[in-house]
């Protein structure tokens, strides 16, 4: 998912804030293909549920609950870059959509590539499996609408509609832009106990009016608040340890866990699974709590391979699931071993995403930090100045 610096936090813990987007988005990659090809262990998209589904073990494929935890790490580093420039509402909102829209218009033109080269297969799959998935049906089947919807798409539809065909993990696009947004205003027009005042308020009208993915942007912007106000420097070592584990207990099980384990009858939106119900966000903000507050977790998010995933995270997320619909699905039905077809995907997505990242991502984030700070050079070398990531 996009990110922004925060200011502010010691090395280890930004570094750590990177990982761990880094090794959410590679779980998203993981769940999608599972959603193609074992979609019993991805509940929702399957009638048969395998029973690791119910198990914490599941968070280590479980693609919804990274959802979650790329919602409240967007509330918190939102706060952080909100407060920083709480006089440019205007410029910060502008500079986020644009953020946000210029790589994922050029992941839907990806898209409209791959399914015009594979129009079909998509449909072919559903047709030939005896118990197809139901995320086949989460994209456009033949015949493929022309170049510019592509475009309209990534700029401007998938944001008010919520959902894209052409890329379907587009959907979570409008809650990044629209939460993002509200921390912005509220940062703006708030300090101190008025601010905290209205964050809770804030909470509250989610639970009652709005899709419960917000509440992602309320936890992450509360941690940061009691981040900056130092409240968790002093926190007992016992505390971010017991969160750790309540996080990968509430944000293991999938999709109906709540009920498949027979769990006491509550609302939806407090059952266990769902990753836009409130218990998804709970879970995702506290193993962001315990990835501030606990060195030695801190430290396994910070490492190398972590933090490589974690530059090329947005591109990742962005890029990885047009190639299943089309070239995989494709390469499947005409019998390619699964273990040489899995591998073949793992390694050209990361190739792609690193590609994407270098070619699209970055330049964009150089192109806006230049136009936000009014320094954009004449000529083709705009873009080719180093500068700070967002």
């Amino acid at each position: 998912m996009a990110s922004m610096a925060a200011p502010s936090l010691p090395t280890a813990r930004l570094s750590a804030f990177d990982g761990l987007r880094g090794v959410a988005a590679a779980i998203v990659v993981l769940y999608h293909y599972l959603c193609l090809l074992h979609p019993s262990l991805t509940p929702g998209m399957s009638q048969q549920v395998h029973w690791l589904a119910d198990t914490p073990l599941n968070i280590l494929w479980n693609g919804r609950f990274s959802v979650a935890v790329f919602f409240v790490l967007s509330g918190f580093v939102m706060a952080a870059a909100a407060e920083r420039r709480r006089d440019a509402l205007v410029a910060n909102s502008l500079t986020w959509y644009l953020r946000l829209a210029l790589p994922v218009t050029a992941s839907s033109l990806l898209a409209w590539g791959w399914l015009a080269a594979f129009p079909d297969s998509a449909q072919a799959m559903k047709d030939t499996l005896a118990a197809p998935s139901r995320w086949l049906d989460f994209t456009y089947q033949e015949p493929i609408l022309p170049v510019w919807y592509a475009v309209a798409d990534g700029m401007v539809a998938n944001f008010v509609r919520g959902y894209s065909r052409f890329n379907n993990v587009l959907w979570t696009m409008q809650i990044e832009l629209v939460g993002s947004l509200a921390i912005f205003v509220l940062y703006a027009l708030t300090q101190g106990r008025a601010r905290l005042l209205s964050l809770v308020a804030a909470g509250a009208a989610v639970l009652l009016w709005f899709s419960d993915a917000y509440m992602g942007f309320i936890f992450g912007a509360a941690l940061y608040e009691a981040h900056r106000r130092d409240l968790l420097r002093s926190v007992p070592a016992v505390v971010p340890v017991a969160a750790f584990a309540a996080a990968v207990v509430l944000g293991g099980p999938g999709e109906g866990a709540h009920l498949r384990m027979d769990l006491p009858d509550m609302p939806e939106q407090w059952h266990l699974g769902p990753e836009r119900g409130v218990v998804a966000g709970v879970a995702a903000a506290l193993l962001i709590f315990s990835a501030l507050t606990l060195p030695a977790l801190a430290r396994v998010f910070a490492r190398p391979m972590p933090l490589f995933l974690g530059r090329i995270s947005f591109g990742l997320y962005l890029v990885h699931v047009p190639p299943l619909y089309t070239i995989v699905a494709w390469s499947h039905l005409r019998g390619v071993p699964e273990i040489v077809l899995g591998l073949i995907y793992a390694v050209s997505v990361l190739a792609l995403a690193w590609i994407f990242t270098l070619t699209v991502d970055e330049p964009s984030l150089r192109w806006l930090s230049a136009l936000r700070t009014g320094s954009i050079p004449a000529g083709p070398s705009a873009c080719s100045r180093g500068a700070p990531r967002k």
